[in-house]
Order: C-alpha cells, then structure tokens, then sequence
C-alpha cells in the first residue's frame, strides 16, 4: 500500500531474447551471481509498497521462475499481450500498476515510488530520460529532413504506471481497433488521456546486448566501491587456501586475513603446502592433502604469477608452458580439486592487461584473459559460491620489480592495496561473478 491505495507490479520478462544471441534468454543470464530478472524482482521487493508482483514468462521458461509469494503468468507473442495477460493476472484489482522490464535490474526505489504516486496524480506517467545525442528526422533512414529541437524529445524507459482501470482500457480499446504497439503508453495516448514524466537515470539501462550486460556489471561493480556494507561479514576462525602466498600479493593478503583472525593456509612450492602449479599431480596432491588437515575451506584465492617479458619469437617452448601452467592451467585445477563450503569464496588475481595484450608479454596477457573468462564461467557452474575475478593495475612486486627494473616505485600499488580489495571481497557474501579492479588512488 501506498498513501492508502493498493500498488501492482507487472515485470515483464517473456521475451526470448533473440539480439543477446544464443539459447538463454537475456532475462536468465547471470549477473553478479543472479539472473537478471531476479535483480529486478528484489528491487521491487525492496522498495516495500507493492501488494502483489506478477511476472510475465514465457512458457517455456516458466519452471526457472520459482520465487515465493509471486504470481508468474505465460506471456503472449507480443509485448502488448504479454502486458495484457499479466493485467488479467492480478489476484486482486490493484488501484495503480507500475509495469516494468524485467531486464531493467537498476530501477530505483525513488524511480518506482515517484511512478505510483505520478499514477495517483495523472492517471499514467512514462519514465524518461534527457538524449545526450543530437536528434535527427529522417524517413527511410536516408536523408534527413529535420533536425528537431533535442531538449523537446526524451529516451523512453521503464517503469510505466497507470491507474489500473485506465490501462484495461487502453488494452480493450486497442485490441477492438486492431492497435498494435511496443509501449503501454502509447495506448493510453491513443485514448486522449494524459501522461505525465516521471526523471528516469542512466544507470536504469536495458539489458539487450552482449555490450549491455558488460555494462551492467561495471555498474554492480561501481555501486558496490560506492555502497560499503553496513554489516559486513566477519573472517574470524575462517580458513582460506592461497595459492602462491609466499609472493608479495599472496604474502600480503595472508598477512591481512591474520589480521582478521582468519588461517590462512599456503600452497606453493615453499609453503605450508608444497604446491607445483606446472605439475597436475602435485596440485591434486596437495588440496588432497589440505581436505586431510582442515576439511571444506571457506575459501580458495590464487595469488600465483609468473612473467616473463621477451619476444615470443625468443621464447623457448618450456617458457611458455610455465607461463601457461602457473597462471592459468594451474589455477584452473586449483579451482578444480579444491574442497570449498557452500557460500565460500573464490578469488582469482588477474591482470589488467586481460584487456589488451601488451608487447613482449602476450603470453602472460592471454593468460589473464583466460582468467578472468574461466571465473566468469565458473560463477554460473558453481553458484552455491561467491567467485570474483581481481583485477589490479601495476603492483610493486618482486616479480614486477624483475621484468620492470627502471620503473617509477611511486606509480605502483602497494600489495597491501590489492589484499584489501580480496578482504573486502570475501566479506561480501551476496555479489558474484564480478570484476573487481584495483587503482592506485
């Protein structure tokens, strides 16, 4: 309820998602350890004044949507009879509908509350937008005829709201005269009635592009550095595996989960654990080993690197497989044998040269690359786990220090930066699956 009047919510997720390629609906893919209608659904939740949410599903995606105390309906073939069928869905007639994408999973609680209570107002309200971009008019989309005045014109979002029986409305008289549209408001603007605007954000983006979800988890990204949790978890008596401790970012975060009250337990070749990365044989050994002494571990960060900086032309076999077996292929069998608790904790230090290769270390970039790409996918094989990837800039290590001999000390981070960022991860028990970059500041 909300200043007395009984508030709907109508998610629409039917949409098979054909521009995101693939089989997966764009509204199922994960992100941060969710899919992205789930997002979108506990936004609604939280917001605290919605009587009753329906979703709007395609059938066949119907049994993935298990959400207690929600009504999921089968949409039609069309947006406007997927909205129709979810109107006819509701359990009680709400006196305001907010309706919204289900690939929207940023939509703000003040974006919502100003939604229902503009329905109140005006009988319907659109959420809009400002275009940074310049506007043109050209029919055919081969000569333009007129460019408009842009502070007249706004990018159409979602949430739309409409006082219920006004919508109903609009949806019968749309299906008598044979209406077809995308947008719900357009068949209340039909009816001659008003809509009023309700300010939409930028960061309430619609998730329809495999640039679109990169997008949205730097958003997720940006608002966890931007939000500290209030009560974040505590590491006390936890036990965590770090591969490669006894380097200088591995050394650090042992040093920090010290700190915490948590064991750090160390797998490498002179750890407390012995621990060869290019050896397939020793790693099963030594988390066979780790199992024995301390059961299911809370978490597993791979810390390891090895650099070499040359010419590939110059480079032997044996030096790019080490390249090879201690960044990547070890780390992923780490990540394989390693016995982790339900809610545990994945960390795998990349590079920031994932993004790019840099000269006379392809290897080792590529290497990265493959990193970051295999914690993604193993969010969504494990997701009874919290798995990160950490992203640093430069780091003042021995390793760096080797390969980089004349390099400014003052433009490195500190190792000590980067195992705070892990620590700072590993009390997040909600978010997954996200890249977590660290800058010197």
């Amino acid at each position: 309820m909300l200043d007395g009047k009984r508030i709907g919510a109508l998610i629409l997720m039917a949409g098979e998602g054909r521009r995101m390629g693939g089989d997966t609906p764009k509204q199922f893919l994960m992100l941060a350890g969710k899919k992205v209608y789930e997002h979108t659904v506990e936004a609604f939740e939280r917001a605290g004044f919605f009587d009753e949410i329906v979703l709007v599903c395609h059938a066949d995606w119907a049994p993935e949507v298990k959400r207690g105390g929600l009504n999921v309906v089968a949409g039609g073939q069309t947006r406007q009879e997927s909205s129709e069928a979810g109107l006819k869905a509701f359990s009680q007639a709400p006196d305001v509908v907010v309706i919204h994408d289900g690939v929207r999973p940023f939509v703000s609680e003040r974006i919502l509350r100003e939604n229902a209570l503009g329905a109140m107002k005006w009988g319907a309200v659109d959420t809009c937008f400002p275009s940074a971009d310049t506007l043109v008019y050209a029919p055919g989309g081969e000569r333009i005829e007129k460019i408009p005045e842009r502070a007249h014109f706004l990018r159409g979002q979602t949430p739309q709201s409409f006082q219920y029986d006004w919508i109903v409305r609009a949806h019968e008289e749309a299906k008598a005269k044979g209406l077809l549209a995308t947008d719900d408001c357009r068949l209340v603007v039909e009816l001659g009635l008003p809509v009023g605007v309700v300010r939409g954000e930028e960061f309430n983006l619609k998730i329809t592009t495999e640039l679109d979800l990169f997008l949205a988890e730097q958003v997720f990204r940006l608002r966890k550095e931007e939000v500290t949790p209030s009560q974040p978890s505590s590491l006390q008596g936890k036990v965590y595996a770090v591969v490669g401790g006894t380097g200088g970012i591995g050394r650090a975060v042992c040093q920090e989960l010290k700190k915490e009250g948590a064991t750090a337990v160390v797998l490498s070749r002179s750890g407390e654990i012995p621990l060869n990365l290019q050896n397939p044989e020793s790693i099963q050994k030594a988390f066979v080993q780790l199992e024995k002494r301390h059961g299911a571990v809370d978490g597993l960060i791979n810390c390891a690197g090895k650099l070499i900086v040359k010419p590939l032309e110059k480079m032997s076999l044996a030096e790019i497989e080490e390249v090879l077996a201690v960044n990547l292929q070890g780390l992923i069998l780490c990540c394989q044998c390693a016995k982790i608790k339900p809610g545990g904790h994945v960390v795998n230090l990349a590079s920031s040269s994932f993004t790019r290769g840099r000269k006379e270390s392809g290897v080792y970039s590529s290497a990265k690359a493959g990193v970051v790409n295999f914690t993604q996918a193993l969010t969504e094989e494990r997701p009874e786990l919290r798995v990160w990837a950490v992203v640093p800039q430069r780091t003042r290590t021995a390793m760096r220090q080797i390969n980089f001999p004349n390099e400014n000390p003052d433009t490195l981070l500190e190792p000590s930066a980067v195992a705070q960022k892990v620590i700072e991860l590993l009390k997040d028990e909600e978010q997954s699956g996200l890249i977590a970059e660290v800058r010197k500041t």
